[in-house]
């Protein structure tokens, strides 16, 4: 929703205000909820259940999924291999591609398309030089699909992975993560936003400390991408993975992966698809980060992609759906933090819309589970070394009423209403 001029051209079109700006006021809160509504109507999912997993898999909008009818019939219908196929999708490709630089503040010759966010980080981890005994830092709060690869690593090249605890990520993370690092240490490798505690990671310090000690710096990008403001450039980061199918609300097997232009030379490709090759040995890659992308991608699912970024920046807007994201999330957290009985990992001073806490007496399981059976969609977080939790993602698309009914119910099993762990 571009509100800021759709909202004054509505005022502006409105008759007998005269000035009285509580009635402008009114008059703009209307129109929003009448957007708002509008807007969820184009996500037929959050009608069908108070809708608060983005973390997981976003909402499919209208546009996306009527693309990816659309694209699937045609090939359908009239084959997947005509003339022109290759030449049309690698246009489309760098549409998409150009999509996410606007999106995330980079420029298009530094992001490549991936099927996932663990795979970009693959394209960093497997794609760095080794020494055995060099250091990675990373934190006790990440998502195994950063810390299974960073395993991998360590039986492959004999690297050290070194933990980083940051309790809930509201204290003081720079200097947990530069107490971490050692002479040998030649990656810092961290989530932007915290899956397990929805703390948002101070990214450009961590970025400016790496700077100083010659540090290579790997975002996982999973909980940020459409959740909040993201400028690559001014962040400073060398590279940052990204999913399509959570908060930017694309199908899943989308994603996307930045290498800052600069890094190229260091990042060698671990699957290679586009170059130039000879049998003498000569070998030269596709130019920028297009080189990492490899085999092929799924057609619908890329035109899918394709409306669904399109629609987000478009028409919902989105600086407006940061900026409504990080209000309900707080309204969220301010509800359920006077329940007795809750306890929130999410620091209230680093969050936007995932909030992350638990039930005294309840598994995150039955949390999620009790939730679902009163139609509210959340997910659980119980895998090692994270903290468990029962995790809430709020979103744009979510009303105020919807978060309250959701914290009401967060205080149905807090007083003992619902199944109780033994």
């Amino acid at each position: 929703m571009q509100a800021v001029g759709r909202l004054l051209n509505f005022v502006r079109a409105q008759s007998g205000i005269d000035g009285n700006w509580e009635d402008i006021l009114v008059t703009v809160r209307v129109a929003a909820e009448c957007e708002v509504e509008q807007l969820r109507d184009a996500l037929p999912a959050v009608r069908a259940t108070g809708y608060f997993n983005a973390g997981t898999n976003g909402p499919l909008p209208r546009v996306a999924q009527e693309s990816l009818v659309e694209g699937a019939t045609a090939e359908f219908e009239f084959g997947r291999i005509v003339p022109g196929v290759y030449e049309r999708n690698g246009i489309r490709n760098r549409r998409v591609a150009a999509l996410f630089a606007d999106i995330v503040g980079a420029d298009v010759d530094e992001i490549a398309l991936t099927h996932s966010t663990t795979e970009g980080i693959g394209c960093v981890l497997m794609g760095l030089s080794w020494q055995r005994g060099d250091e990675i830092v990373t934190t006790n709060l990440e998502h195994p699909g950063l810390l299974a690869p960073l395993a991998l690593l360590a039986r492959r090249a004999g690297t050290i992975t070194r933990f980083a605890d940051l309790g809930n990520g509201g204290g003081d993370v720079v200097g947990q993560i530069a107490a971490a690092m050692t002479p040998r240490t030649r990656l810092i490798a961290l989530s932007h936003v915290q899956w397990s505690t929805g703390a948002v990671m101070p990214l450009a310090d961590i970025a400016a400390l790496a700077r100083e000690r010659h540090v290579f710096v790997l975002v996982d990008g999973a909980q940020s991408s459409g959740q909040i403001p993201i400028d690559l450039h001014a962040l400073g980061v060398d590279a940052y993975a990204m999913p399509g199918q959570k908060w930017l609300c694309g199908p899943e097997g989308t994603g996307a992966f930045y290498l800052r232009r600069d890094r190229l030379a260091d990042v060698a490709p671990t699957y290679l698809r586009y170059a130039e090759w000879q049998e003498s040995g000569y070998l030269l890659p596709k130019p920028g980060a297009q080189r990492y992308e490899i085999g092929e991608f799924n057609s619908p699912a890329m035109l899918a992609l394709e409306a669904a970024l399109s629609w987000l920046r478009d028409d919902v807007g989105l600086e407006w759906a940061y900026a409504r994201t990080g209000e309900l999330g707080a309204r969220f957290w301010d509800a359920i933090s006077a329940i007795d009985g809750v306890r929130l990992l999410t620091p209230r001073h680093r969050m936007a819309g995932l909030v992350n806490f638990n039930v005294e007496g309840m598994a995150p399981q039955d949390v999620a589970a009790a939730l679902f059976e009163r139609q509210m969609t959340i997910r659980y977080v119980v895998t090692h070394p994270c903290p468990p939790s029962a995790r809430a993602s709020i979103a744009w698309w979510n009303t105020a009423e919807e978060v309250d009914r959701l914290a009401d119910a967060v205080a149905d099993l807090a007083a003992g209403n619902g199944s109780r762990t033994e």
